[in-house]
């Protein structure tokens, strides 16, 4: 087999195909890699596969598509070719004569890391402009205009009048804000907008759009397109040498987002989230697998796994001192004292971890860590001697600084540790700790295990594996830093990382001890091994993280925040022309917010309007309505009843008496997809639509009554109806009762009848 340890990754993962027939699917080329790299991880195959195929546009965002050219030139990336899409993808050795020519070329639009595309030589993007008028774009009221739909843009298949029953093919649509959808025509004479108000609402929010900007659409391909925004003041230019002048290219700082998804309950608010967080943390793969949501949720689940996205949920309880900073009280495991220490929350916890950045890696192939045990090392005061630190990065050893300078080589058990640790200085007793955490060092750490360097308590700045014998470091006598093992480092760390980068809970004062499964996770540990990807070994810039706030409404904005509110703001991020530090009031460090750090909130209308929001943290964040989206129910029917009108027309009814912000999401409905039984609906029914009904209306039974249209229908298919009580008899003639002395109750029969349902978006006609 091929010796992959010292090449980089792209060209491991290109030899893979080649050596697999010159054909293979990116899990033949994890299965075969692994053969020699057990640790190479999924996602690198995956990324340095696209990197190295001419026709994946996800290469625009590597090294490998940084430049315009074309692919027969000869460059060393040119290597595979990609045919299909999804999980059933696969790579080709890649032939100019066979695949044809693909090139590189400058796209001002594109929302790649270099701003580049790729094409087939001598093709061109067929593309419609349209400028959007005021109405457009008007909140709640929202649409994507489309004109000159005689030219043959748009295929005849896709339009329809306005009858929600005329035949029509809806085509995929992605959108330069990252967001993707389904949607057909309406057509008036030769103008229309396409039928999905929900997509156009979440995307002009992204944008930014106003009146008097243009819509770009790009035909890729049958039933595919592309939706570009182009401000008002560039639709006239979008020229490469503008680009290059409003670009520069000293300033490549990703733009911090804070946003909060809002809308309605069961609009999909926490669903997106992950979509939202890979759309930051890794959107060529979203790209390639935005249809498959279990693999959407696998990487998801990847990438909290290594620390990089964080999730909370706020609630009355949550405090400045769980986001930010408190004073927690733990046990010394020394002495079992009581002590009190300065503890980081989620929040300073993930705004630390971006900032470190690897200063220096092993580049080779990664680091299996099975079978290894791992050690938890101090070396040196963390506070007073980092020069004892920079001496082991530099000559590749460990120090320890116990012994009173004896030469412990060829010590063969604790007891002789200690007869010579006694020689040196007499008081020395056989239980004291210094023997112990010289008998791990120097006889139980074996050559291959891994150390963790740590800086205190909470956090951590290197890791090794131990690469020889114990050696005895003695110079003169002032050196007592002389009990060595020599190391090979294969990560180091400024700033230190935050413990939980790797530790399920915080290391021990202890210099030394093994770190076993339950105090360190050992997944987390693989991925910081994890062979790295040519892009980072080259810039080694600190990760991006994502931290998820659920129902960010529900807490104390002014409690959780305190003073970091304002450096949220993109401009007052560390690095930024106008950053911004504080004095954090527990630690007394300075402290200021990554540009690296994202922040992505839901929050929940029912809850709290967005007009009761926190204004500070309305100006600093920006909002992503979630409306209901009855396409998404589209062609579903429960014997018969159009789950997607009968949605739509609750949800009208609903707007009119109540608001917007109290609508019913299509979540709750979803489930019907794949159940679609009228035990099923009734379920949802009862359990949820009634009961959330009875909330927004505060038993209102009147107002129920209208939503459901039960008002209308026969008295057997009605859910609630009324009953009278009979005053009379109960409380005598004297007493009157407003509402006729009737009280309302649930009529679980009409639960079982799908009339009941159909009733709801239409009621009966009554016989003449």
């Amino acid at each position: 087999m091929t010796d992959y340890s010292q090449k980089p990754q792209w060209e491991r993962v290109a030899d893979a195909v080649a050596a697999l027939g010159g054909k293979a699917t990116r899990a033949e080329v994890w299965e075969y890699l692994k053969r020699s790299l057990p640790d190479f991880p999924f996602s690198t195959v995956s990324a340095e596969l696209n990197a190295v195929a001419v026709n994946a546009p996800a290469r625009t965002s590597y090294h490998a598509g940084s430049q315009p050219r074309r692919t027969d030139t000869g460059n060393r990336y040119d290597r595979l070719f990609k045919v299909g899409s999804g999980s059933g993808a696969y790579y080709e050795v890649y032939d100019p004569e066979v695949q044809g020519v693909w090139e590189i070329y400058a796209d001002p639009s594109s929302t790649s890391t270099h701003k580049t595309s790729i094409r087939p030589v001598g093709a061109t993007t067929a593309a419609l402009i349209v400028v959007l008028s005021d109405g457009a774009v008007k909140p709640g009221n929202t649409f994507f205009p489309v004109q000159a739909l005689d030219n043959g843009f748009f295929p005849e298949s896709m339009m329809r009048a306005k009858n929600p029953d005329a035949p029509a093919v809806p085509a995929h649509f992605t959108t330069d804000a990252g967001t993707s959808f389904q949607s057909d025509i309406y057509r008036g004479t030769n103008t229309g907008y396409l039928h999905n108000r929900s997509a156009a609402s979440a995307y002009y929010q992204a944008k930014g759009a106003k009146g008097g900007d243009s819509l770009r659409y790009e035909k890729l391909g049958e039933g595919e397109y592309r939706i570009v925004h182009v401000p008002a003041a560039s639709a006239g230019d979008t020229s490469d040498a503008s680009y290059a002048m409003e670009t520069n290219p000293e300033d490549q700082r990703p733009m911090s987002i804070n946003r909060i998804l809002f809308g309605p309950p069961g609009t999909g608010k926490t669903y997106n989230t992950i979509n939202q967080a890979l759309r930051i943390l890794d959107p060529d793969f979203l790209d390639e697998f935005s249809d498959e949501r279990e693999t959407l949720k696998h990487r998801f689940d990847e990438l909290a796994q290594a620390g990089l996205i964080r999730f909370v949920t706020f609630h009355q309880s949550f405090s400045y001192e769980d986001f930010v900073e408190g004073i927690r009280a733990s046990t010394d495991e020394t002495t079992g004292r009581l002590r009190y220490e300065v503890e980081d929350g989620v929040f300073k916890q993930i705004c630390e971890a971006a900032r470190s950045r690897t200063v220096a890696a092993e580049t080779g192939s990664g680091v299996s860590i099975s079978g290894r045990k791992i050690w938890k090392l101090s070396l040196g005061d963390a506070n007073s001697e980092q020069h004892v630190f920079d001496e082991c990065m530099e000559n590749s050893i460990a120090l320890m600084g116990f012994g009173f300078g004896a030469d412990l080589t060829g010590v063969s058990s604790r007891h002789e540790i200690f007869e010579r640790v006694r020689a040196a200085e007499p008081a020395t007793k056989s239980t004291d700790y210094a023997i112990t955490a010289l008998d791990q060092f120097v006889r139980r750490v074996q050559e291959g295990d891994l150390v963790v360097v740590t800086h205190g308590n909470l956090k951590f700045r290197a890791i090794g594996e131990v690469t020889g014998p114990y050696r005895y470091m003695g110079q003169g006598e002032d050196e007592h830093y002389v009990q060595a093992r020599p190391v090979r480092w294969l990560r180091q760390y400024d700033p230190p990382r935050p413990y939980g980068d790797l530790m399920e809970n915080r290391f021990s004062q202890m210099t030394i001890y093994e770190l076993r499964s339950g105090s360190i996770n050992l997944d987390r540990l693989a991925v910081l091994l994890s062979p790295e990807t040519e892009n980072q070994i080259r810039r080694h810039e600190p990760e991006a993280r994502v931290l998820i706030i659920d129902e960010i409404n529900r807490g104390s904005i002014s409690r959780i925040f305190g003073e970091l509110i304002t450096l949220l703001e993109p401009s007052k991020r560390a690095g930024a022309p106008e950053a911004l530090e504080v004095t954090l009031p527990y630690s007394k460090e300075r402290f200021s917010v990554p540009a690296n750090v994202h922040l992505i909130g839901t929050m929940n209308t029912a809850d709290r309007s967005l007009a009761g929001l926190d204004v500070a943290l309305r100006r600093r964040f920006e909002f992503v309505e979630m409306l209901p989206d009855v396409e998404a129910l589209g062609g579903v029917k429960v014997d018969g009843v159009p789950l997607d009108a009968l949605l739509d027309t609750m949800n009208r009814r609903i707007e009119v008496l109540l608001g917007r912000d109290y609508m019913l999401g299509h979540a709750y409905f979803m489930g019907l997809k794949e159940t679609p039984t009228l035990e099923a609906l009734a379920r949802v029914f009862r359990r949820q639509v009634l009961p959330l009904l009875q909330e927004y209306f505060f038993e209102d039974w009147q107002k129920i009554v209208w939503v459901l249209n039960d008002h209308r229908k026969p008295e057997e298919l009605r859910f609630v109806r009324q009953v009278n009580l009979g005053v009379a008899e109960l409380l005598g003639d004297e007493v009157e009762l407003p509402g006729e002395g009737r009280l309302w109750r649930i009529n679980n029969d009409a639960f079982d009848l799908p009339e009941a349902y159909r009733a709801v978006i239409k009621a009966p006609q009554a016989a003449a």
